[in-house]
C-alpha cells in the first residue's frame, strides 16, 4: 500500500502542476497560440489521385475533392492577432486566428506526426 502511494504521488503532483501551470486559473479554457506551438491546418484540395493522407473524399467533375492536413508551427503572433506559421519547407503562411481550418495540434498529432512539424522557430 505504501509502495503504491509512493509511486502515485509524483504522478499526481505532475498532473496537478500541468493543470494549474502556465498561469491559467482555468486550464480547460482554450489558450492563445504562442510561438513554437505546433498547429494543424486543414486544406481542401482536388486531384485525380488523392494521396494516402486524404480524407472526406468526394467525386467531382475533374477528379476528386478531398481534405488533407498540413502540419505547421507558429512562428509569430502579431499585435492584430494574425498568426505567422512556418511550413516544413520553411515558408511563411499568414493565418487569421478565427480560421475554422486552424487548430492546435493535440497530443496524438504531435506524437504521430512529429517529423512533419518544422523544427526551427
Amino acid at each position: 500500500m505504501v509502495t503504491l502511494l509512493l509511486f502515485s504521488l509524483p504522478i499526481g503532483m505532475a498532473a496537478l502542476i500541468g493543470l494549474l501551470g502556465k498561469g491559467h486559473a482555468f486550464p480547460f479554457l482554450p489558450r492563445r497560440l504562442q510561438p513554437g506551438t505546433p498547429i494543424v491546418y486543414r486544406v481542401l484540395e482536388s486531384s485525380r489521385r488523392p494521396g494516402r493522407h486524404a480524407y472526406q473524399i468526394a467525386s467531382a467533375a475533374h477528379g476528386d475533392s478531398y481534405l488533407t492536413n498540413r502540419y505547421w508551427r507558429v512562428e509569430e503572433v502579431r499585435p492584430d492577432g494574425s498568426i505567422v506559421a512556418r511550413t516544413p519547407l520553411m515558408e511563411q503562411q499568414i493565418l487569421r486566428p478565427d480560421d475554422p481550418n486552424l487548430r492546435r495540434a493535440n497530443f496524438l498529432d504531435r506524437l504521430r506526426y512529429a517529423a512533419r512539424f518544422p523544427y526551427s522557430v
